[in-house]
């Protein structure tokens, strides 16, 4: 992993410079106030000395300002790289605001680009799509609760459907370090549970090191047949507290399940049944997946003479049943 200093801009000194130009907002001088009063109103006044003075002296720079070069969040995008995520959409949320930082900053926008939405169902529905075009999961995340809640119905569709959408849930789970408001109001101790029963899986991590084992298992549930949509919680004060020893963290690798097969010896039984059968059907259902699964389902077809209900055989071949939509048959 670089470090970040390497990336354009300092993160430490963007933000400090940031905080001075916010201290200045707020330092205004009561004579200053009443000059944009009277100009908003269409006069000019002479300002005061001490207006004058105001604007040539130095801005206070005592304002609290917590940075990190070496957030946990770059430790997460670096997990998140190596799953090859191209793309993360998302509505932006405070409680996943370190990530978001990351990816622009520390990861360059670039493997994941994050896609600014303007609703979580949005964000969903296009990882949604996403996926049934590449066949592998995009990224999505949702703020919280009320991010959770707006998610959920797209969430619901990519279940229904077997597709592969991985979702980051930002979230602030220990009431210590949760600021007042909107943080209080948004965050709960099981953030998934309102979508536990039509997702595949999902977990909360409390490390660093917990963050990527589930993250690599998590991406392997999704896209293990029959595939589904997985949500991992990512803690905002996991995602912000500094890292101070990026070489005791370990990036997991990779493997993806082997596709389940078929017993050889029921799958030669079945092929006698299918060839003695004067009349038989083939039930589509979502056991294809790819491309060439598909052309070898017609190759199946043409074979036997059968027509195929259901599922996603294309409607323009002669085969296709006229019987009723078995779509989530296995």
């Amino acid at each position: 992993m670089k470090n970040s200093k390497k990336h354009g801009i300092n993160r430490r000194g963007f933000l400090k410079g940031a905080a001075v130009g916010a201290a200045g907002l707020v330092s205004k001088t009561p004579e200053a106030t009443a000059q944009q009063t009277q100009a908003a109103r269409g006069t000019a006044a002479v300002p005061s000395a001490r207006a004058l003075a105001a604007e040539t002296e130095p801005v206070s720079t005592d304002v609290e300002v917590l940075t990190a070069d070496h957030p946990g969040s770059d430790f997460m995008l670096a997990v998140i790289k190596s799953l090859g995520l191209e793309y993360i959409a998302a509505n932006p949320g405070s409680s996943f605001r370190a990530l978001h930082e990351s990816i622009v900053n520390y990861g360059g926008n670039k493997n994941p680009e994050l896609l600014t939405c303007c609703h979580e169902e949005s964000s969903v529905f296009i990882a949604d799509g996403y996926a049934r075009v590449e066949g592998k999961p995009m990224g999505v995340m949702a703020h919280s609760t009320v991010g959770l809640q707006h998610a959920a119905m797209g969430i619901y569709n990519s279940f229904a459907g077997r597709v592969p959408v991985f979702i980051i849930l930002g979230n602030t789970i220990d009431a210590a370090a949760r600021r007042p408001g909107v943080e209080w109001y948004h965050s709960a101790q099981d953030a998934a549970a309102m979508v536990r029963d039509y997702t595949k899986w999902d977990d909360l991590p409390i490390s660093l090191t917990h963050f990527a084992e589930s993250a690599v298992r998590g991406y392997k549930i999704a896209m293990t047949p029959p595939r589904g949509p997985v949500v991992l919680v990512a803690d905002s004060d996991l995602q912000e507290t500094p890292v101070a020893d990026l070489s005791r963290l370990h990036v997991p690798r990779l493997t993806l399940a082997s596709p389940p097969a078929g017993d050889p010896v029921a799958v030669a039984e079945l092929a006698k049944l299918l060839v003695a059968a004067e009349n038989p059907v083939i039930l589509g259902g979502q056991a294809i997946r790819t491309a060439e699964g598909m052309k070898l389902l017609i190759e199946l077809a043409e074979t036997l003479q059968a027509p195929v209900s259901g599922g996603k055989f294309p409607s323009r071949h002669p085969l296709p049943s006229g019987g009723g939509f078995l779509g989530n048959s296995q």
